[in-house]
């Protein structure tokens, strides 16, 4: 009894029950829309709405579109039901995520049954002309459908979605059109309920748009409804002008204008008054925003897992959007200094002069009166000495102000320190320009970056809610407090789990949890990564992997330096990557060592947080450019290892080679790029391998190939069975023999043996 309990309770659960009223309500819709055709001949409607929905729904749009057509359409039955059948088929085989390849396969299996039916039964031309536009419908119906329809959100502000989303709302139209009672037309019905409701929520351009959708409507299903339409829509117009008034009053204005409208026209049945005054009660005692209300507390986003993630995906933008923070902060400082400046213009040299100088002159009224065209002309003459000379001296005073100026020194001295202000003016405009320039560039690294984010989401195949229930009572139990949870499994159903932390639990803690996790969810799970953003932390798990990394590292400075002018960096990331971070600033010493360890630090934050390659680059080649007035530049060298797969992927500016040992043969990878630093909009070189167990991945500067890179490949072949620390340690001991000591670099050896 106990188990027979737990099962009724397992399927009688909020989400299996709203699953299957989820099922029911697209099986209803499917069914509603098989009926639902243009003029009374087209039907496309059911066979795009169902192509464009996604798989786990479309299922049941087509088998209630099966049953709809099978039982009320006597005439196409069977073309249409061969049409849904080849859609339904198509769509569990191939899934389609994308617009056109939806719209594709409507217009195919649309075309099938059509060429068949031909083929069996010849037609006519003009027949044949109505195939070929209902064939061209489907698909066009399709694609719209699929932008309306697309996570069930629609952006007002994209001209595509709304006309998805229009062409939603006419399909039902047209189908509720078929539907009467005691001569009163559903669709007619709804319409107006639609229009009413839209003048009362946005005024009069609601309802006026809203009425011409419904109009276009009506119009499909039959010429003699559009005139219905047409008075709704300037009904719904006249009733949104006094939105101000009240419901009651504008419900009011709604019938009064129709009843106007059918007395004004004529033409129009004494029903479809009787439909808009029971529409017009209808949204003054039941509105229709109570029953969206209702309709969001069902959470509708819990449909289906694989598109609507809002809460987890907010969580990632929302931990990247901080970091953004911590990194623009030094650049919006610097902004701010730059706009309490102004760029001044060379004749303001003159006017500031003058006003000091000539204000009180006696000779004022004569010079700049009498005399104006002169003294013009001979400032003129003083910018070209100041551009020449960068100052203006006695000697070089034009004729006529030596003759005509009685405070002559004054004035010189008073362009002189005008002309010094205005140099410094200037820099300061140069800076200015290129902080635009450099948030130009920031812009297009944060495009990057929601790119890379976009294909990052693209990949998560399904919001695993129990997993993140499970974890959630086990941070409780442990009295861990967290601000989200993300659990998702991606294509190859691979576990990542993200936690969002405002403090950081001990290590021991994380240790326990993690084994705690991997027994509860019946998956092994790694030790997590940790990232640090605006005083937020984020924990990441993902499950053990088929490969492991053996990672050794030797470095050592020339001449005695105590800084390094490389650095290096090894981490794992939360998505089951292992990353090597190589960087050699430029020269050595100190200042060396604070451009390599900027990068290095600045690209594992940017890695661990979730950007990808292409944006992390942009970024760091943007630090550099604004955070020293002198040149400074590093070059970049790293090494991303996928534990699941095996594929390997360089990304390389201005670094040396790095060396692959695979399957005994030696790579080199080279490099052509420059460093970061030195222009903006650099590009990188990047290089994938495929790599497997028993495989060495060798990352080393220049310091090691300052004698030439063929010793490094024979060293390599040479040790290849030993482990990664043997390995570094040949090849440094190698680089230090072949050295040149009065020109000696830093020398940095890295590497990775897949195991």
């Amino acid at each position: 009894m106990a188990e027979m309990r737990e099962k009724i309770l397992k399927y009688a659960s909020v989400e299996n029950i709203w699953q299957i009223v989820e099922n029911i309500s697209f099986f209803t819709l499917g069914f509603i829309l098989s009926f639902s055709k243009i003029a009374g001949i087209f039907s496309p409607f059911c066979l795009a709405f169902s192509m464009a929905l996604p798989k786990k729904w479309s299922i049941c749009s087509f088998l209630g579109g099966i049953c709809g057509v099978g039982l009320f359409d006597n005439l196409n039955g069977m073309t249409y039901i061969f049409a849904l059948s080849l859609g339904l088929i198509f769509k569990m085989l191939f899934g389609m995520k994308f617009v056109f390849v939806s719209a594709m396969f409507s217009v195919l299996s649309m075309s099938i049954p059509h060429i068949i039916s031909m083929l069996v039964n010849p037609v006519g031309f003009g027949t044949i002309i109505m195939i070929y536009t209902e064939i061209i419908l489907t698909g066009s119906v399709t694609a719209l459908l699929k932008g309306g329809l697309k996570n069930f959100s629609i952006n007002p502000k994209k001209t595509f979605d709304l006309a998805g989303f229009s062409m939603v709302a006419i399909a039902f139209l047209v189908a509720f059109c078929n539907l009467s009672f005691f001569g009163l037309n559903f669709g007619r019905f709804l319409s107006a309920i639609l229009v009413a409701e839209s003048a009362i929520l946005a005024g009069a351009g609601g309802g006026a748009v809203v009425g011409i959708v419904a109009t276009i409507g009506l119009a499909l299903f039959t010429k003699d409804f559009a005139l219905v339409g047409a008075i709704l829509t300037v009904s719904g117009f006249i009733s949104g002008i006094f939105n101000m008034a009240g419901r009651f009053f504008q419900s009011m204005v709604f019938v009064l204008t129709y009843l106007l409208g059918c007395g004004f026209f004529g033409g129009v049945s004494v029903n479809s008054l009787v439909e808009v005054s029971i529409a017009s009660c209808f949204v003054c005692i039941f509105p229709v925003k109570n029953f969206l209300g209702l309709f969001a507390k069902n959470r509708f986003s819990r449909i289906n897992d694989r598109f609507v993630a809002n809460d987890e995906v907010a969580l990632k933008l929302q931990f990247t959007a901080k970091t953004l923070l911590d990194l623009q902060s030094n650049l919006q400082k610097c902004a701010k200094k730059m706009d309490s400046l102004t760029y001044k213009d060379i004749s303001d040299i003159y006017v500031k002069a003058a006003d000091e100088v000539c204000k009180k002159c006696s000779s004022n009224t004569f010079c700049w009166i009498k005399s104006y065209n002169e003294i013009m002309r001979a400032l003129n003459h003083i910018s070209k000495l100041l551009r020449q000379n960068g100052n203006l001296s006695m000697e070089n005073v034009p004729i006529f102000l030596k003759q005509k100026c009685c405070k002559i020194e004054k004035l010189v001295w008073a362009i002189n320190l005008g002309y010094r202000e205005f140099l410094c003016m200037e820099q300061t405009a140069r800076r200015v320009n290129e902080a635009r320039s450099i948030a130009t560039e920031q812009f297009s690294g944060m495009s990057e970056l929601l790119m890379e984010m976009s294909e990052e989401i693209a990949d998560f195949e399904k919001v695993d809610h129990k997993t993140a229930q499970i974890v959630a009572s086990i941070l409780k139990d442990y009295g861990i407090n967290f601000s989200g949870i993300s659990c998702f499994l991606d294509r190859f159903d691979h576990l990542i789990i993200d936690l969002y932390l405002d403090e950081l639990p001990e290590k021991t803690q994380l240790c326990e949890m993690t084994e705690i996790i991997s027994r509860s969810i019946d998956r092994q799970l790694e030790v997590p990564s940790i990232t640090r953003a605006n005083k937020s932390y984020k924990i990441s798990f993902f499950e053990v992997a088929s490969l492991s990394i053996d990672f050794s590292a030797v470095q050592t400075s020339p001449n005695g330096n105590t800084y390094c002018g490389d650095s290096y960096d090894f981490f794992m990331d939360g998505k089951g990557f292992a990353h090597m971070l190589l960087s050699d600033g430029m020269g050595n010493g100190d200042r060396a060592a604070v451009d390599s360890v900027m990068t290095c630090s600045t690209m594992k934050r940017l890695l661990q947080t979730g950007f990808g390659f292409k944006s992390t680059l942009k970024l760091l080649n943007l630090s550099f450019a604004i955070k020293s007035k002198e040149e400074s530049l590093a070059t970049i060298d790293t090494c991303t290892i996928d534990l699941y797969t095996g594929m390997v992927k360089f990304v390389k500016a201005g670094a040396t080679y790095s060396y692959v040992s695979s399957k005994g043969n030696i790579k080199e990878i080279p490099c052509s790029s420059l460093p970061i630093g030195i222009i903006q909009g650099i590009a990188f070189d990047s290089k994938e391998l495929k790599l497997s167990k028993g495989d060495v991945i060798v990352m080393v500067t220049d310091g090691v190939t300052a004698a030439g890179t063929d010793w490094v490949s024979c060293e390599l072949k040479s040790h290849i069975k030993q482990s990664s620390k043997e390995i570094a340690n040949k090849i440094m001991e190698g680089a230090k023999k072949r050295s040149d000591c009065g020109h000696a670099d830093d020398i940095t050896v890295l590497v990775s043996k897949i195991i």
